[in-house]
């Protein structure tokens, strides 16, 4: 059990880059890579693509950039202190099912149709992929998969404002890197939000 909540962090962290990429994309096709908008769906690119979302002169792509690289120094990180072998958990089917069904909990298909919608779906968009980190890190701070029922009664919103500040300690390396970069996300949110 313990192997496969710890198998399951890797995967749902390649789903937030995965998001954050995609909407750096749709931000994208509607300004510099508008060339590319209608050819290539932005959840059909690869997460290993997002490099090209580099040169984009657009100061919101750059800020997702930032939180993309968060996440991927985030799963380095997290490898590191469980001393995990990214090829074999990466490749593992069930940690990857597991972290699926994790996602699809939280991640909502929100309607874009301008710039504009999508900037102002980003706050969603960050609000939602912190819910999902703080699944994934009670499913490491209890131990298990399938969390009680009265988790999903507002425990995040009671512990969001915590979560922020960064007072809120699971004395939990692999807890507490998740709560974070649900902190570190926020900031790259905050000045997302200056920008528009």
């Amino acid at each position: 059990m313990e192997d496969a909540i710890k198998g399951l962090v890797p995967h749902v962290l390649s789903f937030i880059v995965s998001e954050f990429c995609k909407y750096g994309f749709l931000l994208a096709y509607e300004k510099d890579l508008s060339d590319l908008k209608g050819l290539i769906e932005p959840d059909s690119i690869a997460a290993e693509d997002f490099e090209l979302l580099d040169a984009v002169d657009d100061e919101v792509v750059q800020l997702l950039l930032r939180s993309i690289d968060k996440v991927i120094n985030c799963s380095k990180t997290f490898f590191l202190i469980n001393n995990l072998d990214e090829l074999e958990v990466m490749e593992n089917e069930e940690y990857n099912q597991l972290a699926s069904d994790n996602y699809y909990i939280y991640i909502i298909e929100w309607e874009n149709k301008d710039y504009d919608d999508v900037l102002v779906n980003l706050n969603a968009v960050y609000f939602t992929i912190s819910r999902l980190l703080y699944h994934t890190a009670t499913q490491l701070r209890m131990g298990q998969i399938e969390l009680p029922d009265e988790f999903y009664d507002d425990e995040f919103l009671d512990k969001y404002t915590e979560l922020l500040n960064q007072s809120l300690q699971a004395n939990d390396k692999n807890v507490d890197l998740l709560y974070d970069l649900i902190a570190d996300l926020n900031t790259d949110l905050l000045d997302i939000d200056k920008i528009s």
